[in-house]
């Protein structure tokens, strides 16, 4: 690799040539880099930095001598890039069992985050960076609209052009819409997921009337528990329309087989995103709502998608459901601005407002983050030229002019060389007759900056090729100060694994952004502890105390004991410590089947529906009719009409306290554990903890969950009963949890008819029946 030092020595004749040929080169670029931007559609490849995996057409005939069947026609890092996002898909969307893999997607997630940052700071006036940095929901509003109006107007330029003769845009025939369809499988099969983890049992209490918000979002895109109108369900049934029968469900390692022939790296790394964004929900709580924001807005190519289908007739439902739900004034867009504002509203209350413009700045990133990543295939047919899309940014432009201009000078220096840059050898990359055409520039630029220690992306000081072009580097001088500075920018620009851009642009350190410890599993999410003791696996196995069974009704503490004779009838003898015991098991039974929603396509059936409807009745949000909620809820929400069993929680709590003579308050559920801890209710404090650690793994313990969930159930149905005097809840709560109960045994007959149906039936109805007792015997436990 010694031979790299003679890729450029500098002579008067050659600085002359290279000065001229530069400027021309340069000119040219700059005039195809304006060129090719005033055509882009949402929907082309965003980032330079985010590679498309589509073979692009050379024009520029290659000598002979590069004609070697035995280059790839394809780089080897889109293959490795293609099977990486094929891995996280499907080890995301089945943590439990790769649990690993976390780590990995948490660096995945800053990468993604900093290169497109990085690709949107080369134009910071347009898009969501042209907002003032200092947030303002007037400001929000009006770039929304505007963003809105430009779609329909762009649709509206669409439709006069089709009218006029024009061909279409999206597909070519029935045939190529048909392959496009099965490749956006990817992408369609985690619809919702981008909320998936956002409003968990952990999130602070003072968060979840924004998260609940969010997640009645990602409620509407699961169906809100009607299974004809989950997204994932409807684009199922459409890949079985279009013939697609042998396609597996979406979280299926086989899904991800070659076989199958889903090869559209940007669809998968756009699918991959919106598993990651949400997954570190309380880390990343901020980015999710800004990428939430993004997603639902309207995109140009949905509403061409719709009309081109209809003229191919094919069945467009899918994309028809999209447009409407999404709407800016009563649907997701909606919910989505309103979420983001009342976050930075909210904390810019309670942290002042330098940190809520930094809030804003992370928003902001989630917002770039779902903006800068196509989530639809290319159509062969209808793929642009590569002179149409390179140079891809301005810098990348200077790069490949830089060295365009150097490769008529240098290349024959590398005969003897055995540097291989990606492809192709050196000696062969600097072939001046395939040099100039941008494809291949593009090419080179892609390999050079996987050639590692050559180009050490983000860090330019510590890359090999940086180095030797200094002083008292072998090829000091080749380079003139400005090119150094173009080449090193370019460097720092490039997505390197770590928190780089990101971190720069949102003002977090880069150990709070790229380290998180995970374990505490009252505070963080998700934590998977290997070290439980007791496992959860021991803590089910134990009998009962007292010994009860599943059949016998459960009898719920009570909040005060009876007057004797000689107390006033005024006053009571408080039994707190019975509440105090089941605190921590009340506030930890919300979270038994929360993890199962989290990925789309394990409830896109009658099962998992039924858990999305059970969850919604916990959560508080009103019972499912035939239309959607959309902003109704919101505004439920911002009435106090959203009252949930956390909320009841919270309230029983307060009763308790206030019977007690006593008054504080808690921030989460970690505050409820800790004082039970400190009133020696350690069985179900013990019992809360593994409850919170099984709901993380719910496929594994699945029935079991299920079963906790029908004893906390019947718990609901008895404590309603309760006499007014010993209620821990007043009687207009006691009204609200009695619905809830209604829904939830409606609910969870579904799931046991499911389970007694299977064909496994026998084991499912077996596991069901161990967590309902186990869970029953510790709520009875309270009462000693």
């Amino acid at each position: 690799m010694d031979q790299v030092k003679m890729l450029f020595i500098p002579s008067s004749v050659a600085i002359f040539l290279i000065g001229a040929t530069a400027l021309l080169v340069i000119q040219s670029l700059a005039k195809l880099y304006a060129r090719s931007h005033s055509r882009r559609d949402v929907e082309s490849p965003a980032s330079p930095l985010l590679k498309s995996t589509n073979e692009k057409s050379i024009p520029t005939p290659i000598p002979a001598s590069l004609q070697d069947d035995t280059i790839p026609k394809q780089p080897p890092s889109e293959a490795r890039q293609l099977r990486h996002y094929k891995n996280l898909y499907h080890k995301i969307q089945n943590l439990e069992h790769n649990t690993s893999i976390l780590p990995e997607a948490r660096r995945e997630l800053i990468n993604l985050l900093s290169s497109t940052l990085s690709t949107a700071q080369q134009d910071p006036s347009s898009g969501i960076l042209s907002l003032p940095s200092t947030f303002s929901r007037s400001a929000v509003d009006v770039f929304l609209q505007a963003d809105n109006d430009n779609t329909t107007d762009a649709f509206e330029r669409y439709i006069v052009r089709r009218r006029a003769g024009q061909p279409r845009e999206m597909f070519s025939d029935r045939e190529e819409a048909k392959w496009w369809l099965k490749n956006a499988a990817p992408v369609k099969y985690v619809d919702g997921s981008w909320l998936g983890h956002i409003n968990k049992t952990s999130t602070p209490f003072e968060l979840r009337s924004i998260t609940k918000d969010a997640w009645q979002v990602m409620s509407e895109e699961l169906g809100d528990g009607d299974l004809a109108k989950n997204h994932v369900y409807v684009y199922e049934a459409l890949m079985r329309e279009i013939g697609c029968t042998d396609l597996p469900a979406g979280d299926d390692e086989d899904f991800i087989h070659p076989r199958h022939e889903l090869n559209e790296l940007r669809v998968w790394r756009a699918a991959v995103a919106q598993l990651l964004v949400s997954l570190f929900a309380h880390d990343f709580l901020p980015e999710s709502l800004g990428f939430n924001m993004a997603y639902e807005g309207l995109p140009l190519h949905l509403m061409k998608t719709v009309e081109e289908l209809r003229e191919l007739k094919l069945n467009g439902y899918y994309f028809v459901l999209h447009i409407s739900i999404d709407n800016a004034d009563s649907g997701h867009s909606k919910m989505a601005a309103e979420a983001v504002c009342k976050y930075i509203d909210h904390i810019e209350s309670t942290q002042g407002s330098e940190a809520a413009q930094k809030a804003w700045r992370r928003v902001q990133a989630g917002y770039i983050l779902a903006e800068g990543l196509p989530t639809t295939p290319e159509c062969a047919s209808l793929k642009r030229p590569a002179s149409e899309v390179f140079p891809r940014n301005p810098r990348e432009a200077q790069v490949a002019a830089i060295f365009a201009a150097k490769a008529p000078v240098a290349h024959k220096l590398h005969c003897s060389s055995k540097l291989k840059i990606g492809r192709r050898s050196l000696v062969d990359w600097l072939e001046p007759a395939a040099f100039v055409d941008p494809q291949w520039q593009m090419d080179f630029l892609d390999d050079l900056a996987e050639c590692s220690p050559w180009v050490r992306k983000g860090n330019s000081a510590g890359s090999k090729l940086v180095q030797e072009l200094s002083w008292e580097g072998r090829m000091f001088g080749s380079f003139t100060e400005k090119e150094m500075e173009v080449l090193k920018s370019w460097i720092d620009g490039l997505p390197d694994g770590r928190a780089g851009v990101y971190c720069t642009f949102t003002g977090r350190s880069e150990d709070e952004a790229l380290t998180s410890t995970l374990d505490d599993i009252r505070t963080d999410y998700p934590v998977f502890s290997t070290t439980i003791t007791p496992t959860p696996d021991a803590l089910l196995d134990q009998t009962p105390t007292p010994p009860t069974t599943s059949d016998t009704p459960i009898d719920p503490p009570a909040l005060l004991k009876a007057p004797s004779e000689n107390t006033s009838h005024h006053a009571h003898f408080g039994n707190t410590e019975a509440v105090t015991r089941l605190l921590p098991l009340w506030f930890a039974s919300p979270s038994l089947l929360e993890s199962f929603v989290t990925v789309p396509a394990k409830v896109s059936n009658t099962f998992g529906s039924a858990i999305v409807k059970l969850l919604r009745a916990q959560t508080g949000f009103a019972e499912e009719g035939d239309g959607v909620a959309g902003m109704d809820e919101v505004s439920r929400g911002e009435a106090g009409e959203v009252v949930g069993l956390l909320e009841l929680g919270l309230r029983m709590r307060e009763r308790a306290v206030a019977a007690a003579g006593g008054a504080d308050d808690v921030k989460g559920i970690k505050d409820v554990i800790e004082q039970a801890e400190a009133a020696g209710a350690a069985v179900q404090v013990e019992a809360a903890e593994m409850m919170l650690h099984a709901s993380m793994r719910p496929m594994q313990y699945r029935d079991v969950l299920v079963g906790m969930t029908a004893a906390f159930v019947a718990l609901h149905e008895q404590l309603v009963e309760q006499s007014e005097d010993l209620a821990v809840l007043a009687s207009e709560d006691r009204v609200v949890l009695k619905e809830i109960a209604r829904r939830e045994r409606l609910c969870l007959d579904i799931c046991e008819e499911e389970i007694e149906k299977d064909g496994n039936g026998e084991t499912r109805s077996r596991d069901y029946r161990r967590g309902r007792r186990v869970a029953k015997g510790w709520i009875e436990a309270c009462r000693q």
